[in-house]
């Protein structure tokens, strides 16, 4: 058995293996079968007998190609190890910041269905009624969630409550999307007019980067059956009619 020989049946055991895996084998086998017969050649024997010797003293093909096949199989192990690592690594870096993500998810979602709504203190209500309406203004959604009305702090009035948030669950909504929309009564009459410390009919809104609340107000003559809520910005005008509610009371 020549040394090509013994290289090829020791390959045969070791299995699977990359072209150039194989050739980085071949070549290290034929090495040690070299050396050893330059080094018997120094002892006297000839070029064609330590060549033969030198391919017996590396032993039993089958058995060398079974061991490098055990020691392959283990490379490769920590290979995937350490790829599994690596992964493991990258997965909790992402989920670290995606956490605010995620929490932004849950709110969108909570908000869609049970929204938060404020009690207030009424001298006499006369109405009350959950809404279940969304108006998409641009990449946003305004929910109309509750409307009350009758007589507070003295005047005849009715509170709208609204919330905000983007049409896609864990994004960002413009803060004051609320605040720039407008309650009005049937001859459209705002709360607060054009007082520059306030909104026409929101005092103000709050929230986090993902969901906004806030609620309207907006005054009411005896006869009033209805107001408009009303978004008019950027050349868009939307319009929704909200009838006055009969009855009711408060959560």
């Amino acid at each position: 058995m020549n040394r090509n020989e013994y290289c090829d049946r020791v390959l045969a055991q070791v299995g699977r293996l990359t072209t150039d895996e194989a050739n980085d084998l071949r070549n290290e086998l034929a090495g040690h079968i070299e050396d050893h017969a330059e080094a018997l050649v120094e002892h006297g024997y000839t070029e064609e007998d330590a060549a033969a010797r030198a391919v017996e003293l590396m032993g039993d093909p089958e058995e060398t190609g079974k061991a490098l096949r055990e020691q392959y199989r283990h490379f490769w192990l920590v290979i995937v190890q350490r790829i599994a690592i690596f992964v493991t690594v990258i997965a909790c870096v992402q989920g670290f910041f995606m956490l605010p993500m995620l929490s932004g998810v849950y709110e969108s979602i909570r908000e869609r269905v049970s929204p938060a709504v404020n009690s207030i203190s009424w001298e006499e209500l006369d109405g009350a009624a959950d809404l279940h309406e969304r108006i998409l203004v641009g990449d946003d959604i305004v929910q109309l969630n509750r409307i009350e009305y009758g007589v507070r702090e003295g005047e005849r009035q009715a509170v709208l409550w609204v919330s905000s948030y983007d049409r896609i669950p864990g994004r960002k909504v413009y803060e004051r999307l609320i605040e720039t929309m407008l309650l009005q009564s049937e001859r459209g009459e705002t709360m607060y007019g054009e007082d520059s410390i306030r909104y026409s009919s929101c005092w103000g809104s709050s929230g986090s980067l993902y969901v906004h609340s806030g609620q309207h107000t907006v005054p009411l003559e005896v006869g009033d059956t209805y107001v408009t809520f009303v978004y008019d910005r950027f050349g868009e005008r939307i319009e929704t009619r909200i009838e006055l509610p009969e009855g009711g009371t408060q959560p």
